[in-house]
């Protein structure tokens, strides 16, 4: 069964290995790129890339399904999300080191507010106010 690790061995794990994770780039037709404002710590009421953690087991496919459901209230077909990059988060997350797989999906479906982001917003500009290193790996991607 696939299943987090509890919240203090979670965070205990960043003190021995980087933790991979996978984000998601949500662009619309147009390009804008879509950030959420996070509803929950770290980063708290800043903006980032959608994402998560990878739970041991859970398959990469999995994990963008449960980010799409978690963080957006959205079904997303992860065989249309395309890998973008890997990039290391050395010092931008405040747990520990973090090597992001990014995936990049086209979509117009309404966003709906969820217990983990309470804003989502389609940028043609990046905000100032961005979390983690997502405002370095977004510029790295073009945007």
């Amino acid at each position: 069964m696939i299943k987090p690790l509890p919240r203090k061995v979670f965070l205990a794990t960043f003190k021995h290995v980087p933790r991979l994770a996978v984000s998601l780039v949500i662009e619309n037709k147009r390009g804008h790129v879509l950030l959420t404002r996070r509803a929950i710590s770290p980063e708290k009421g800043r903006w980032h890339m959608p994402g998560s953690f990878i739970l041991k087991g859970e398959p990469i496919a999995a994990c963008i399904k449960r980010i799409a459901k978690r963080e957006l209230g959205i079904k997303i077909d992860p065989k249309k999300a395309r890998l973008r990059g890997a990039f290391d988060d050395l010092g931008g997350d405040p747990r520990g080191h973090v090597v992001d797989l990014v995936y990049g999906i086209k979509t117009n479906i309404p966003i709906k507010e969820t217990d983990e982001t309470k804003e989502a917003k389609f940028f043609s500009v990046l905000p100032r106010n961005i979390g983690f290193n997502h405002k370095e790996t977004l510029r790295k991607l073009g945007h």
